[in-house]
This record gives structure tokens, sequence and C-alpha cells, in this order.
């Protein structure tokens, strides 16, 4: 009774409305992944919040957004992450371990920043919303002795990197693990597979990319007792990027919140240069883009494929490309843009398809306008996100390293034509527009980011499991002793069946002697 009552009085506390905090946001040099922290940190800040975005210098476009930032002086740009992208492509490198030494020397800017770690302890924040792949906001989380840490995975749920620091159930006959090419139905072969590789996908993190990032830290310097690190992350509570209308349904815990795609909204007005060519062709237009990762492309297709390709079809193709482009290659129904407002165009009456590389926010875009996809991953997380392409049934996906003109052309015609995938990327798009609470995803992610403010972070939700030793934890004492239980019995009934043998034995005896 006192228990409950306790429960009711902490539920109540944590839906009043909070009063101004000082927030900190910690977002990493990856643009599709700042922006989406940079949307909860402009929705924070509306609400009266004092919000800071901590940030790399290869992040410009965050400013202007009304709240502080601070910039931290990164040596890599995106061009880097283009490049080691590209040799990842060219060695079949999943992991992109390529990357190691662009993301070990963002790391080292950040915490090697002595003025802006002292910016960070004078501000004294009262929580600070981190980006789960950006290791920098994590170790200053705790150096820095900020009481509440709110993670956000910008990525949904990538299994098992999300869901093991998070203790979210991921059974393994549906839910497949990073590396494995599947959806959550699974074969027999797709499911050992599955169960085989993922205790070793977290080694392999561990001592091959965690590892790396753990030595970049200077413990003394930061005055830490030990080095953080990401299977026992600090923070409280989860606010994830994504919905289950276009991903896996799972069980989710109290503290994981997976509140729907952020950046997806209703499409504004196009500039008129664009606007003129999408509607010039009654038939419709195609939107074509790469994403972050359109200069490694060529490594993996030649580019000319694409444009013949593009240029067979009945429909225009405005296409995000920032290399040059041969003049030859160039017809009257293919537009070549440096930058394009993705989310306008893919809410556009006569955008029919969208070609895209499967960037989570890319697949969350074209899932929340209902148009059809065809998905061609290119490196990393974007192969997973492509199979939900494939399980939800709004497109088609190919392998960009071996697909063919006549493929690409007839995969782009088959999904502007076919009823079922027409049919399937409208009530995607219609499921993710139902909100109940009538709230959108980015003033839910600002909700609960209050709540935790309110509720000490909320570790009351956090479930017993946080507590637990590891073989308690998958009750190995339990079985344990079980076990010694049954050797116990066992042992029993052989002494009785051998005493009884003996009473046999011995009757048998004195009947022969009688």
């Amino acid at each position: 009774m006192v228990v409950g009552l306790w429960l009711v009085m902490n539920a109540i506390a944590c839906v009043q409305l909070s009063s101004a905090a000082k927030i900190a946001i910690g977002a990493s040099f990856y643009h599709s992944h700042t922006q989406v922290l940079a949307a909860i940190g402009e929705e924070l800040h509306k609400r009266g919040h004092s919000v800071t975005v901590i940030t790399s210098t290869a992040n410009h476009f965050v400013a202007g957004r009304g709240y502080n930032i601070l910039f931290y002086e990164t040596p890599v740009t995106q061009h880097d992450i283009g490049s080691c992208t590209a040799v990842a492509l060219k060695k079949n490198d999943v992991f992109i371990t390529t990357c190691m030494k662009h993301l070990i020397d963002d790391n080292k800017a950040y915490m090697n920043d002595d003025s802006l770690l002292q910016q960070i302890r004078a501000e004294k924040f009262d929580a600070i919303v981190c980006d789960i792949a950006c290791y920098p906001c994590h170790v200053v989380s705790e150096a820095a002795e900020i009481p509440i840490q709110i993670d956000v995975s910008t990525l949904g749920f990538v299994d098992p990197f999300v869901s093991i620091p998070f203790h979210i159930p991921a059974p393994l006959a549906y839910l497949p693990r990073m590396g494995l090419v599947a959806t959550n139905k699974m074969n027999l072969y797709q499911r050992t597979i599955n169960v085989v590789i993922s205790p070793l996908i977290m080694t392999f993190l561990d001592n091959f990319i965690f590892d790396s990032l753990y030595k970049v830290v200077n413990k003394s310097k930061l005055g830490l007792q030990a080095v953080p690190k990401f299977i026992d992350t600090r923070a409280t509570f989860l606010i994830v990027n994504g919905d289950f209308a276009i991903d896996y349904p799972r069980p989710l815990t109290p503290t994981s919140k997976m509140v729907g795609p952020v950046l997806p909204k209703p499409p504004k007005s196009l500039p008129p240069h664009l606007e003129e060519f999408i509607t010039s062709n009654p038939n419709g237009t195609i939107v074509v883009s790469f994403g972050t990762v359109v200069t490694a492309v060529k490594y993996v297709i030649d580019i000319q494929v694409l444009f013949m390709a593009f240029s067979l079809l009945p429909y225009n193709v405005i296409w995000k490309y920032t290399e040059e482009v041969p003049k030859q290659l160039l017809t009257s129904n293919i537009k070549i843009v440096k930058w394009l407002p993705q989310n306008d165009l893919l809410g556009h009456a006569n955008v029919k398809a969208f070609v895209t590389h499967c960037g989570l926010n890319s697949i969350l875009e074209g899932a929340y306008h209902g148009k059809p996809m065809l998905g061609m991953p290119v490196v990393g997380d974007q192969i997973a996100h492509a199979q939900k392409i494939i399980a939800k049934g709004v497109g088609v996906v190919l392998d960009i390293k071996s697909a063919t003109v006549k493929e690409i052309h007839n995969s782009i015609v088959k999904i502007t034509t076919d009823k079922q995938i027409l049919d399937n990327a409208a009530q995607v798009s219609k499921l993710i527009k139902n909100r109940p609470n009538g709230r959108t995803p980015v003033e839910e992610a600002g909700d609960w980011v209050e709540f935790a403010l309110n509720c000490d972070g909320g570790n009351y939700l956090r479930t017993e499991e946080y507590n637990l030793s590891w073989y308690q934890l998958y009750l190995l004492d339990v079985y344990a002793v079980i076990a010694i239980m049954l050797f116990i019995f066992v042992k029993l009934l052989n002494l009785v069946w051998m005493g009884f043998a003996w009473l046999c034995c011995r009757k048998g005896n004195k009947l022969k002697e009688s």
C-alpha cells in the first residue's frame, strides 16, 4: 500500500510543468545525428529552457535557432567521412572501421578542449541530452557531474548497441543483430546465425571499436575515477527516433521511449525553380539522395549506370549529387542539385518515389510522406534499415554494387505502379501521422526530457535488471540450485534402489539356503 502510494505521488510530481532548466545538448559531428538533437534543443528552447548545444565546427548549420552554442574545433570534415567510407566500401568493411581514426581525432578534439570543459563545468547544467553515439558527451556528462543524462538514439534500435546498455529486451528469434541481412521474419538458418553472432558483435565492438575511444580519455585530467563505458551508461532515459509503423515491433522498458520520427513534418512551399521542374512532367518526379555518403557512391557503382537508368524513366528525376557530372550524361528529365529540401520535396504531390541510401532519417521522411522507396544501402546501419523497407512492403531493395541499368529502371517502375506497394506506403504514412496524444514527435521528445527533469532522471522507472549481477540476471544461481537438488534426488533414488536390490538379494539368498 505504501509502495503504491509512493509510485502515485511520483507520477503526479513528474507530470507537473517543469520550471526553466539549464540543459546541454551533446551532438556528434555527423550531420544527420546533429539535426535530430538540434530539433529537440529547439523545442526545449521554445518552452523557456536555457539550452546550449555542444557540437563540432563541422555543424555550423545549427546556428541561428535561438539556443546557445558551444563549438569545439574538430580536424574532421564531411569530406574525410566520405573518403574513409569509400575506403570501407572498397574493403567491404561493414562496420566502417576505416573511419575510426577520424572518430578518435574528433573525440580528442572534444575532450582535450580545456576551455570548453571549463565552460561546461561553470554552467552547472541541470541535465544533458546526449546523442547515444557521441562518446565525448557521455564522458563530459560524468566529468562535469551533470545530475541527469538523457540519451537520444538517432539510429533507432540498433541491436545490440542500443538494447544492451539500456537493458531493453531483444529476442533473438525475431530481432536481427547488426551485420545480419534479414528482416524480423527469419528462417532457421538466419536465426542460427543471429544466435551465434549476437555475443560476438558486442565483443568486437568493445575490443576493436570502443576500446580505441576509451584510450583517448585522460582520467586524471578530467577528474574521473574510471573511464565511462557505453555498456554502463549513466543515462536514465532513452529517447528513440523512429516509429513502429516502419520498424519491427518489440518490447520496451519503462525508461525507453520511441517518440516517432523527429525530423519529418508537413512540407513547405518549394523554391520556384524546383516547383517548376517538379510539376513540368505530368507523370511525376523521382527524388534521389544518397545523403552524406554521396561522394563514396562512385566507388561502388559506375555512376553512368545510374544516369542511364534515370534517363530511361518516364519521370523527371531530381538528384542531390555533389560531384562533377559530364554533360553527356545529363538528359532533359534529370536535374542535378548540390542540396535539396528533402522533406519538402517528398511531401510534394507530384513526387512519385524516393531512391535512397537508407539512412534512418531518409527512410523516416519517405515513410512519413507515404512515398514508395528504392533502397540502395551503401554501408553500416543503412543495410539493416533497408530490410525494413522489405519487411513493411513499401518498396524494393537493390545491391548497389551489382545493380544494372535494367534492374534500377524496372525497380523504380515497379514501386511507382505496384498497387500493393503504393497501398502499403500510404498505410505506413497514415500510421505514423496517427498521434493519439496529439503531440508531434519532437514535442513528445521534449515532454520526456521535462519528465526526466522533474523525476530525478526517472530512476524509479528502472527495472531491477540494473541491480542484478550477471549470474542472477540469467538465473545461473537458480539453475545451479536446481542442478544440485536434482543431483541429490538422483543420489537418493540410487541409494533407495541399491537398498531395495540388497533386500531382494538377501531374501533370495535365504530362500536358496532353506
